[in-house]
């Protein structure tokens, strides 16, 4: 038995032009990836995916059901576009479902991992297998992206987190972690959207008060 982990199928996704996804329309994109993925899992492996499983304004009567064709037993790490589907709507698709926000420990063949969707819910003392930034980055210091996007469509085998730990560790330059250097600098707190989709919205937190 395998062990696989990825992240943000967005199924039901219509938007493959803003996505970065080369595929005519949703409909090709999600036979793409549940060939891809059926092609390396088995049945009886265990897949973790962490997160958006569907994308958020996807009809949960059209694509939900698309789940059960992807092979494995799986367990899924909500996501944000997660939100609007109730555990009772997941439940016949995956084994276990972890709730927004938090993650789960995985001994990656001797590598002591943290799985959640958000890089922002990671961990400094163990590595971390994330999702929800497609394919902005496969890699950072501590972390390894598993989502789709950065793996050509495909699930990630555990058993190759050992090689993408020790490129972070012995092989890849300062040109991969360009977002650190200097030149960023100035903008940070200035681009980009302020606080994160964990986060609750401000009147939210007003309005507990």
């Amino acid at each position: 038995m395998k062990r696989w982990a990825t992240a943000d199928w967005h199924l039901g996704e219509e938007r493959m032009g803003i996505m970065g996804r080369p595929f005519p329309d949703g409909r090709a994109c999600v036979e793409a990836m549940v060939a891809n993925h059926n092609a390396a899992v088995a049945p009886s492996d265990d897949v973790f995916v962490l997160g958006d499983v569907l994308y958020q304004k996807a009809d949960p009567k059209v694509w939900l059901p698309e789940v059960a064709r992807f092979n494995g037993r799986k367990v899924l790490v909500r996501g944000n576009h997660d939100r609007g589907l109730s555990d009772d709507d997941l439940a016949p698709y995956f084994a276990e479902i972890v709730e927004d926000g938090d993650g789960f420990d995985l001994d990656a063949d001797g590598i002591q991992c943290f799985c959640t969707h958000y890089p922002t819910r990671g961990v400094g003392h163990v590595f971390n297998l994330v999702g929800h930034i497609h394919g902005a980055w496969k890699v950072q210091l501590n972390m390894l992206n598993v989502g789709v996007d950065a793996h050509h469509f495909r699930p990630v085998n555990v058993a190759d987190v050992a090689f993408w730990k020790r490129a972070v560790e012995e092989f890849y330059d300062e040109d991969v972690w360009v977002a650190y250097q200097d030149q960023n600098a100035r903008w940070r707190g200035l681009r980009g959207k302020k606080g994160s989709y964990f986060a609750e919205p401000q009147a939210e937190k007003e309005k507990q008060a």
